[in-house]
């Protein structure tokens, strides 16, 4: 994908292009910013490694690019995915037994 920001655009890995712009969204609900480096392939088609600053005010538009599967390195996905992970509030899970019943009754009615 190309990936345009505020003054100029780089090309990188779809997946790479869609875990930056999910990271900017969950970024922006939580009011943080961070700093990601991310693989792009440069101007002369070779790869390269980008420095991307985002945050709330991140405007970023990304479109479909020829050949954009260049760089694609699920490490990096994996980290931005982490990150974002983090901004998200805890959820809590039910402890069950090996039958697959909580240990309280659920249907009881009293106080």
């Amino acid at each position: 994908m190309t990936l345009h920001y505020t003054g100029g655009s780089v090309v990188m890995a779809d997946d790479v292009a869609e875990a930056l712009l999910r990271y900017a969204r969950e970024l922006a609900v939580t009011q943080a910013s961070d700093l990601l480096i991310v693989p792009v392939r440069g101007e002369d088609g070779k790869m390269a490694t980008a420095e991307f600053l985002i945050g709330p005010a991140s405007q970023l538009l990304a479109v479909p690019a020829t050949g954009s599967e260049d760089g694609r390195d699920q490490a990096v996905i994996d980290e931005i995915d982490r990150r974002a992970s983090l901004l998200r509030p805890p959820t809590a899970v039910p402890h069950v037994d090996e039958n697959g019943t909580p240990p309280i009754d659920l249907d009881s009615s009293a106080p």
